[in-house]
């Protein structure tokens, strides 16, 4: 697509408008197609391959909004960026619906697929986004991950320093 082209599709009706149209387009759209089930997107890329000018902020907000997934058919799996929530490195990742039976074209057959085995593996992907995370915060009341580590190591030898042992 040309540079003016995505210029267009950027700046159609509201500026968020066409910054959804773009996600949407080529992104999300086309990892459905490919059958993918997560897509993750960085706000920075997206400004400039929009070529938009000091709009950063205004890419990220669209990148977590529920009418994106609304629209897309996505949900946002995680979030990742700087404290402000809005910068150049905030990053979301997508998970991507499979396209629904009344999205996609029938010609009256079934699938090929095993039915219990497609039915299974969707309960796995269910199960696993709800596990997703489920310890986030399980050393936060140590001061973080790193803290909980460095005094795991500093009891490892119990009475005795490192450097005695040495």
């Amino acid at each position: 697509m040309s540079a003016s082209t995505v210029r267009e599709v950027a700046n159609s009706g509201s500026q968020a408008q066409g910054i959804r149209a773009y996600l949407r387009l080529h992104y999300l759209e086309p990892a459905r197609q490919r059958g993918e089930t997560f897509v993750t997107l960085t706000a920075g890329d997206i400004h400039k391959e929009l070529g938009l000018s000091n709009r950063v902020p205004s890419v990220c907000q669209v990148m977590e909004s529920k009418l994106l997934e609304r629209e897309a058919g996505v949900k946002v799996s995680s979030k990742q960026g700087p404290p402000s929530g809005r910068g150049s490195s905030f990053t979301v990742t997508y998970v991507v619906e499979p396209t629904t039976s009344a999205d996609s074209p029938s010609d009256g057959r079934e699938s090929a697929q095993n039915p219990t085995q497609t039915d299974a593996q969707a309960e796995g992907l269910r199960l696993f986004y709800e596990m997703r995370g489920i310890l986030k915060g399980a050393y936060d009341e140590d001061g973080g991950g790193e803290s909980w580590l460095r005094k795991e190591r500093e009891a490892f030898y119990g009475p005795f320093s490192k450097e005695k042992l040495l």
